[in-house]
């Protein structure tokens, strides 16, 4: 009977040595003192490490002062000390799955896919039927070139949610990738479908259809990028080289004097403009557009044979032979 009383005694002040710890990191929860509360946590798994129940309120205490990276490190902990009877893992619910989330877009965001990868791969094991954590593993597995991988989960999550556009938009990633252009382009039909202001999609499925030489189509989406993004310089140089390849000269001058507009410091989209006005016979245009090129590139043989061209269009003389001398003279440049 003493062993047993012994033994009983031993056990209770086991169990109390913890319990102030957890009570008092509760009530400090509750008043909002999370400071506090991480310090009661921190010293109730310092006593008793492999308990999942301690890490998991020392990441929601974590949680409110806003440490993220550190919360989730706690649920990663939690989730794995819970093992045998789930009771932890059952708690886990709305709040540390969108820590984890955020968590890991943090990592991805400083360049450490590695970590990002970790948190939503136990996002995952959270809450199997939630897209998101999917959809950013598909992210991160496209940044870094594994297609496949990143189709795998960017379909996951589709199945998951169908009408998640970026889904889509990723497993279009991966066809193109694989050179299946059009079961790629029907994927970002779906996505444009979903969402009509996924800027990127348009612009892919403008590039696509430029290298298919579909210049109508490639116009049509690109003017839909910079319906969207005023601003994005790629729509506009794309817009007016589809122009251009579409014979639409006098379109292609709008385009790209207004990318110019916005990037004065192009000079591959002054020859472009220079070029435009070559086929629209504005030949003293075409020369202050390649004179621009020259300013920005002074050794630009091609700008000055142009300009040769465009003289002897003109029949001005003097000009032609100036222009033909300063072309032998960087051509021996060159050669040196």
């Amino acid at each position: 009977m003493k062993k047993i009383a012994a033994l009983s005694i031993i056990l209770l002040i086991a169990a109390c040595a913890t319990t102030p710890h957890k009570s008092s990191g509760l009530i400090y929860m509750q008043q909002g003192q999370f400071d506090k509360a991480v310090r009661e946590f921190k010293l109730w798994v310092e006593e008793n490490p492999n308990n999942p129940e301690a890490h998991l309120w020392l990441g929601r205490a974590y949680i409110g002062l806003r440490k993220y990276t550190d919360a989730a490190d706690e649920f990663v902990k939690a989730y794995d000390l819970d093992s045998d009877t789930g009771k932890v893992r059952k708690e886990m619910q709305e709040n540390e799955l969108n820590t984890l989330l955020t968590a890991g877009k943090q990592m991805f965001q400083q360049g450490d896919d590695e970590k990002a990868l970790k948190y939503f791969e136990y996002a995952t094991k959270l809450n199997p039927e939630d897209e998101r954590p999917y959809l950013a593993i598909a992210i991160i597995y496209n940044k870094q070139g594994d297609h496949q991988k990143a189709y795998e989960y960017a379909k996951k999550a589709s199945e998951l949610n169908p009408k998640d556009a970026q889904a889509h938009f990723y497993m279009a990633k991966f066809l193109q990738a694989e050179g299946k252009n059009d079961a790629a382009k029907n994927e970002l039909l779906k996505t444009v479908e979903l969402d009509s202001t996924f800027t990127k999609a348009y612009f892919d499925l403008g590039v696509m259809s430029f290298d298919e030489k579909n210049f109508k189509d490639a116009e049509k989406y690109f003017e839909k990028v910079i319906s969207l993004d005023s601003t994005n310089l790629d729509a506009w140089l794309n817009l007016g080289l589809s122009a251009y390849r579409n014979n639409d000269y006098e379109k292609a001058e709008k385009v790209f004097k207004k990318y110019l507009e916005l990037n004065p410091e192009d000079s591959q989209t002054w020859f472009l403009l220079g070029t435009t006005y070559f086929q629209l016979k504005k030949y003293e245009d075409a020369i202050k557009s390649f004179d621009e090129v020259i300013k920005l590139e002074p050794k630009n043989v091609d700008a000055y044979n142009f300009k040769a061209l465009i003289y002897n269009k003109m029949g001005k003389k003097k000009e032609l032979n100036e222009t033909l001398k300063k072309i032998q003279e960087l051509q021996k440049e060159n050669k040196q």
